[in-house]
């Protein structure tokens, strides 16, 4: 994706981060009373929230389907993470998969992608769960063991950008608790914002009466 970049040196203004995403098709922007900017996609049910101060850089640029699409550079820490929202999805880094489990366990993760569109993000990890469900099915626990690892890592990258992936954490958590036991996988590390994540799954399932 390529396109006219605008970069900040110092604070970024909600308006000008709205500014920016403000016209593309299937994206809603708004401000919250503390400065930040929500902007949410309805078509995958979730939306990411942003402080201003914590983007560096901006682009328009084209999908490769051709939609338009803004490209922004998200600091987190020491790390700048892109972030591409674009008409109806936005597609954001995984986590690494080291990052997820305790140190010195062993990480077999199939190819993964370096970028990840959030509807496949959901896709896959929906299409898992429900595999798992067919009378008939097999799995070899290596490969099933890297793929829950792969789509924890999907979920971890989300939210690093402020999404916040309830009903595709609810897949995962269903497929963990299914499997998870069986598998040889390391343990992961304590990651409380995962665990508020799993907690509002519990809630809406409890609201749903699931």
């Amino acid at each position: 994706m390529r396109g006219a970049r605008v970069a900040y040196n110092g604070r970024m203004r909600s308006e000008e981060l709205v500014g920016a995403l403000d016209g593309l098709p299937g994206v809603e922007v708004s401000v919250n009373g503390d400065g930040t900017v929500t902007v949410d996609v309805p078509a995958i049910g979730d939306s990411a929230r942003l402080d201003p101060a914590d983007v560096l850089n901006c682009s328009h640029v084209a999908s490769p389907t051709g939609a338009p699409a803004v490209h922004l550079g998200v600091r987190r820490g020491h790390e700048q993470l892109p972030l591409v929202v674009t008409v109806g999805d936005v597609v954001f880094m995984p986590s690494y998969a080291a990052d997820m489990l305790v140190s010195g366990a062993d990480v077999r993760v199939p190819g993964a992608p370096d970028m990840v569109a959030y509807s496949e993000m959901h896709r896959d990890v929906r299409a898992l769960g429900r595999a798992l469900d067919e009378p008939e099915a097999e799995f070899d626990p290596e490969m099933l063991a890297a793929t829950l690892l792969v789509h924890r890592c999907f979920l971890a990258g989300a939210m690093r950008v402020g999404l916040w992936p309830v009903r595709v954490a609810a897949w995962w958590e269903y497929a963990w608790a299914r499997v998870g036991a069986q598998l040889p996988l390391g343990e992961f590390r304590a990651d409380p914002a995962f665990d508020r994540l799993l907690a509002d799954v519990a809630a809406a399932r409890q609201g749903a009466g699931t």
